[in-house]
C-alpha cells in the first residue's frame, strides 16, 4: 500500500490531479493565504528569512564537509567539527522549512505546477535523510558503513535521482547541469586515486590567492565547454531531440510492439538513459569529471580521509547545493 503510494506520488498525473492538487487548491483558496497576499511586506520577510536559513545550512554544511574533503578546519577532527556544527543545521533546516512554507503561501499554484520546487522537495528529503544517517554515521565511524547508514544511502539515492530524472529535461540544461556536477563529484572523489603527487605540489605551492583564482578560472571553463558539449542552444535541439529519443512501442499504432514490462518502458521511455550515450553528452561528462580532478588539485588537502567519509562529504554537498539551485530555478521557471 505504501510502495503504491509513493509511486503514484512520484509520477502518475492522474493521481497528483486527483489527491495532491485539491489540497493546494483548497490552501490557496483559504483565508492564510489572503492574508499573506494582501500583506505587502509577507513574502519578502518571509524570503529574507529563506535565504539566511540557505546561508546558515550552507556555512554548516560547508565547514563540516570541507574539513573532510579539503582544508577547511584543521583545529578539530570531522567527527568533532561535525558534532559541533549540529545545533547550526538543525536550526537552519527548521527555519528553512518554516520560511519556505510561508514563502509558498504567496504563489500556492504556481509552486505545485513547478518542477523544480517537486525537485526541491525530494532534494530536501533526501538531503534531511541523508546528511541524519548516512553521513553522520560514516563520518562519526570514520568512514565505516553501517546498517542505518546504509538504509539511510538507499532511500536517499532512490528519491533523488528518481525525482531528478523524472522532473529534469535536457532541453532546458536542468538534466545537463546536475550530470555536470555529478561528474565533477565523482572526480574530486576518484582523484586522489590515481593523480600523482608531482603534478599536484607544483599547484599547491603557489600562493593561494593565485592557485585559488587560477583554479577558478579553469574549473569555469571546463563547465563552459561542457554545457557547449551537451549542445544545450535551442538551434541544436531539433538535431539531437534529447527529449523524445528514444520514444517507447505506441500501443495505438503498433508500429513498434508494445511494451508490456514497466521497468524497460522506464528505461526506454521515462528515463530516456540513452541519450547518456549520444557522443556529446559522453564528452560532457568527461570534461566534467576532469574539472572534478582539477578542483581536488586545488583544494589542498593536508591530509586524504578515509574513502566513504570523502563520499557521504562530497554526496552531502551535492545535495544541499541542489535544494538550493532548485530553489532558485522556481523563480525563473
Amino acid at each position: 500500500m505504501l510502495i503504491e503510494f509513493l509511486f503514484n506520488f512520484a509520477g502518475n498525473a492522474d493521481f497528483m490531479a486527483d489527491n495532491i492538487r485539491p489540497i493546494f487548491q483548497a490552501i490557496n483558496d483559504g483565508p492564510i493565504v489572503k492574508a499573506a497576499n494582501e500583506a505587502w511586506y509577507f513574502t519578502p520577510m518571509a524570503g529574507c528569512l529563506h535565504l539566511v536559513a540557505l546561508s546558515l545550512m550552507g556555512g554548516a554544511i560547508i565547514l563540516a564537509d570541507l574539513r573532510v574533503v579539503g582544508p577547511g578546519v584543521q583545529a578539530a577532527s570531522p567527527a568533532e567539527l561535525n558534532r559541533k556544527m549540529h545545533p547550526f543545521l538543525i536550526t537552519a533546516v527548521a527555519a528553512l522549512i518554516f520560511s519556505g512554507v510561508l514563502l509558498s503561501l504567496g504563489q500556492v499554484m504556481r509552486v505545485y505546477n513547478s518542477p523544480p520546487f517537486w525537485l526541491k522537495m525530494a532534494g530536501l528529503f533526501s538531503a534531511i535523510v541523508f546528511t541524519f544517517t548516512t553521513r553522520d554515521s560514516v563520518i562519526r565511524n570514520n568512514g565505516k558503513f553501517s546498517t542505518v547508514a546504509i538504509v539511510g544511502l538507499v532511500i536517499s539515492m532512490l528519491v533523488f535521482w528518481w525525482s531528478w530524472l523524472v522532473l529534469t529535461d535536457w532541453r532546458w540544461a536542468g538534466r545537463q547541469a546536475f550530470v555536470i556536477l555529478a561528474m565533477m563529484m565523482v572526480g574530486a572523489f576518484t582523484a586522489p586515486m590515481f593523480v600523482p603527487g608531482k603534478l599536484v605540489e607544483p599547484v599547491r605551492k603557489l600562493p593561494q590567492l593565485v592557485s585559488l583564482i587560477l583554479i577558478a578560472v579553469i574549473v569555469a571553463i571546463l563547465v563552459s565547454i561542457a554545457f557547449l558539449l551537451a549542445k544545450i542552444d535551442y538551434q541544436y535541439m531539433n538535431e539531437l531531440d534529447l527529449n523524445t529519443w528514444p520514444r517507447a512501442p505506441d500501443p495505438e499504432t503498433f508500429e513498434v510492439a508494445p511494451m508490456t514490462n514497466p521497468v524497460l518502458s522506464f528505461l526506454l521511455d521515462k528515463a530516456k538513459l540513452a541519450a547518456f550515450f549520444h557522443p556529446s553528452i559522453l564528452a560532457m561528462m568527461l570534461v566534467s569529471f576532469i574539472a572534478g580532478i582539477v578542483s581536488w588539485v586545488g583544494i589542498g588537502a593536508k591530509e586524504h580521509q578515509p574513502m566513504g567519509m570523502r563520499f557521504v562529504s562530497l554526496m552531502s554537498i551535492l545535495l544541499w547545493l541542489t535544494i538550493a539551485v532548485s530553489g532558485r530555478w522556481i523563480a525563473f521557471y
